[in-house]
């Protein structure tokens, strides 16, 4: 089953995503005051209830026989790198700070690879283009760390706050071309 049928089906798991990552970038962004632990088990938990998201949405295709893969893989990084961030409260800022980063890069690869799977009229472009701010986010986070908990957590918040308004966008965008993605599915199986 091509991927814009998917987006089309699963819109809800995109809607759910941006939500739950609208109210971390708030929480980040509103709490001044944070300190690395309270950082720490924030981003943890998103990453690890945006990995469970993910997953139960490859399982879901995968019993539908559509594609799944990238989704899982999405979904298994996140559970990891949010379990290691809070699982290890005593790791140093840094690091918390550099996986935040990495996880940015490889998601927004996995974004762009999978935009690439995508028909067109799907939300391909905003995918792909989430993909590369994920990935040039990801890079700023590592080149400069920042010392301080509070700008680093303002940052994270941005982050969440664009993934949050490109997924509720998308699912948007999905329910909105509905006609178009069917129609544009059933020429490509003709």
């Amino acid at each position: 089953m091509e991927e814009g049928v998917i987006v089309l089906r699963r819109w809800w798991s995109y809607l759910l995503r941006g939500i739950i990552a609208l109210i971390v970038g708030v929480i980040l962004i509103a709490w001044t005051g944070a300190t690395a632990r309270v950082l720490a088990d924030i981003v943890g938990i998103f990453l690890l209830l945006d990995g469970v998201v993910n997953v139960i949405l490859a399982i879901m295709r995968a019993v539908n026989k559509e594609k799944w893969a990238w989704t899982l893989v999405w979904g298994l990084i996140a559970i990891l790198f949010g379990g290691i961030i809070i699982s290890r409260p005593a790791v140093l800022y840094t690091l918390i700070v550099v996986l935040v980063g990495l996880w940015a890069i490889i998601m927004g690869i996995i974004m762009l690879a999978g935009s690439l799977d995508m028909p067109p009229h799907t939300g391909r472009g905003w995918v792909g283009l989430l993909g590369i701010l994920s990935v040039i986010l990801g890079i700023v986070i590592l080149v400069y760390p920042y010392g301080s908990v509070y700008a680093a957590a303002v940052l994270i918040g941005i982050y969440a706050l664009v993934v949050g308004v490109f997924d509720i966008v998308l699912a948007f965008y999905a329910m909105g071309k509905k006609h178009e993605i069917e129609k544009a599915y059933k020429e490509m199986m003709d």
